[in-house]
């Protein structure tokens, strides 16, 4: 065998140690390459080979997600219900809210009202006592004028009548003596002057009485009398009647 290049055959040269020595290496190279990739494999693969499951296991994994699952359920419906049981409750609440602002407005109403009815009442109260109170000074200034009047009026009315009944004064004198047993004879009467002109012979004529003494006073009002014995003596005067009445009359009405 030639170690030689020919022409007429392929190019051929001859190998140095440089290129041995880069084809050792690159077999080398590739060897470890080979190795590496086997290592990784080894080492990435899964392992496809599992131990086996016990049923206590499989029965505690069903448990935890059955417990889990009713938790989560448990926790959505409590939360659907609090949402829920809000709305009620805000409901609810706006309502009772509603009835009881309606209640306390009733109420107020009512107050003001009986406030207002209380100040009515009192101010009417005061009207009347007041109204009442004018009432009695009206009566203390006009009543005792009017009773005034009243007399006054009575004792025209009498003074013109006792021209008509004359027998009147009579009848009075009768009635005094009457009444006053104690008196003692003789009894001295004294009459207005007019009146004894009338009175002295129809008294006579009617009583006979001797000792019956007439006497014209003119201090004497007409139609009164003054009647007089040793022991007594009673004033029958017109002015003194009067009077009596009306103290008797206003004692009355106090």
């Amino acid at each position: 065998m030639n170690m030689y290049n020919q022409p007429d055959r392929l190019n051929w040269e001859p190998l140095s140690f440089r290129d041995l020595a880069s084809s050792k290496l690159s077999e080398l190279s590739q060897s470890n390459e080979i190795e590496q990739l086997e290592v990784s494999e080894s080492t990435s693969a899964p392992d496809f080979e599992h131990e086996p499951i016990e049923p206590n296991e499989i029965e505690q994994t069903l448990e935890q997600l059955k417990q889990e699952i009713e938790a989560k359920a448990y926790q959505e419906g409590f939360n659907l219900g609090r949402s829920e049981g809000f709305e009620e409750g805000k409901q609810a609440g706006y309502e009772q809210g509603y009835c009881q602002g309606q209640q306390e407005g009733r109420e107020q109403i009512e107050r003001q009202l009986n406030d207002e009815k209380h100040k009515a009442v009192h101010a009417i109260t005061d009207l009347v006592s007041n109204f009442q109170q004018s009432i009695n000074d009206i009566d203390e200034l006009i009543v005792p004028k009017l009773f005034d009047l009243a007399l006054i009026a009575a004792q025209k009315t009498v003074g013109s009548m006792a021209k008509v009944k004359q027998k009147q004064l009579s009848h009075t004198i009768q009635t005094l003596v009457e009444q006053c047993p104690i008196l003692s004879e003789p009894i001295s009467l004294h009459l207005n002057p007019t009146d004894l002109q009338w009175l002295e012979p129809l008294f006579n004529e009617e009583n006979q009485q001797e000792q019956w003494q007439f006497i014209a006073d003119p201090n004497i009002e007409i139609g009164g009398c003054k009647i007089i014995t040793d022991t007594n003596e009673i004033d029958a005067n017109i002015n003194d009647h009067w009077q009596i009445i009306s103290d008797s009359l206003k004692k009355d009405d106090y």
